[in-house]
């Protein structure tokens, strides 16, 4: 075995230990390495670029009559192109995945809840509001200055200092079929 062998196999071998310590040990480098804004330096572009360079270079030294230097520049081409697709496989498509369930209490105007605790005309009640990341109960104020019963579907109209300000739901079967 040559000297360039070595070199690919240690390349190849690095590759698929740190894809099996990742696999089973969980992803401490790839969070450590993810603080980089960099998207060529994410680890998984590392990892499939060093380990698809070590494999092909491994193959081609052995199974071809090509140069050592002709090796070197095709491993180190087909190392490119698997991390480039290993881009736009894995990266690229998390970048617009990424979602949480936190959300700000802004984002509640014009949502439709339901009101739990009667809301007083010159007061506070409670209403519950349904969200993908589920049920989440806030304290509500009446926009018109009307009282509000328990039961009633609302709207919200405004946020302010934590509050929601509400008024009922018009229509609510048409807003139900649509």
């Amino acid at each position: 075995m040559g000297v360039w062998d070595i070199i690919y196999l240690v390349c190849m071998i690095t590759g698929l230990v740190y894809t099996l310590i990742t696999l089973f040990f969980g992803d401490a480098a790839s969070e450590w390495m993810a603080q980089t804004e960099l998207p060529v330096l994410q680890p998984i572009l590392l990892v499939s670029g060093l380990t698809a360079f070590g494999a092909s270079g491994f193959l081609l030294n052995r199974f071809t009559s090509f140069s050592p230097l002709m090796v070197a520049g095709i491993a180190v081409l087909a190392g490119m192109v698997i991390a480039v697709a290993a881009y736009f496989t894995w990266i690229k498509p998390m970048e617009n995945a990424e979602s949480s369930v936190g959300y700000s209490m802004q984002q509640l105007a014009g949502m439709v809840g339901e009101v739990l605790t009667t809301v007083p005309a010159d007061g506070l009640g409670e209403v519950i509001i349904s969200m993908v990341s589920g049920r989440s109960n806030h304290m509500a104020a009446s926009f018109d200055k009307e009282m509000i019963r328990e039961g009633t579907r609302v709207v919200v109209i405004d946020v302010r200092d934590h509050v929601l300000y509400v008024a009922p739901l018009q229509n609510s079967e048409d807003k139900e079929s649509m």
